[in-house]
């Protein structure tokens, strides 16, 4: 297997030779966790990349042929960071310093993208308060949900409760939810976010879930029903 090393300027590239990069118990975990999840033909690479003299280690997955992928590819990028996710949280905190992901659609377009140790530590220890906020929705525990909002977003009384009060009458209660990855926005008005993107299951519907959080307090800033 080949690893690679960039530098400014100038790419050069080392060979392994004959010797095959050593596949971790950890690694293997983490693409079959992949695999099973979002099925398609899966490769993996890990090395290391050098620029400007700072060196990272890095795992990267490249999947295709993912009926889950190309069927909604308006989500690709969230979904290839629940990949990078899927494989960071089962390392140890040292294994690598970016995880990369390349998802190849149906059509032949390539999306790739990378994420930093310290993302995907940020996702994980927001992760806790995202499943509090999960757990409350099926429960329908609407004063708990309100609390979660940061006090610039918070919702008047009352408000919670009758939004999705209404949205359970219409598609029936929520059963489950599922975490479909995340993305990092910087928004005018939220602020620097981490949108966690879901779905829930509800009577044979499935609708898509977005709860935005500040990536620096943890707190809810908003619920969408896209």
């Amino acid at each position: 297997m080949k690893i690679t090393k960039y530098f400014a300027l100038l790419i050069v590239v080392i060979l392994a030779g004959c010797n095959k990069i050593t596949i971790s118990t950890e690694d293997k975990k983490s693409i079959e966790e992949v695999q099973k999840f979002y099925g398609g033909y899966i490769e993996t690479s890990k090395g290391i990349e050098t620029f400007n003299t700072k060196s990272n280690s890095y795992f990267e997955v490249i999947i295709k042929n993912s009926n889950s992928i190309n069927s909604q590819p308006q989500r690709v990028a969230s979904k290839a960071a629940n990949i990078a996710f899927m494989i960071f949280k089962n390392q140890s905190s040292d294994s690598y310093d970016v995880i990369k992901t390349t998802i190849i659609l149906s059509d032949g377009t390539k999306v790739s993208k990378s994420f930093s140790k310290n993302d995907l530590l940020q996702v994980e220890n927001l992760y806790p308060e995202l499943e509090k906020l999960n757990s409350f929705l099926i429960t329908k525990n609407y004063d708990g949900i309100t609390e979660m909002f940061d006090p610039k977003f918070k919702p008047k009384e009352g408000v919670v409760e009758n939004a999705l009060a209404d949205f359970d009458k219409k598609f029936g209660d929520l059963k489950r939810i599922q975490f479909q990855g995340f993305e990092f926005i910087d928004d005018s008005v939220l602020g620097h976010t981490v949108l966690m993107r879901q779905v829930g299951e509800r009577n044979n519907v499935f609708p898509f879930m977005n709860m935005a959080f500040d990536r620096n307090t943890k707190k809810l800033l908003n619920i969408e029903f896209p």
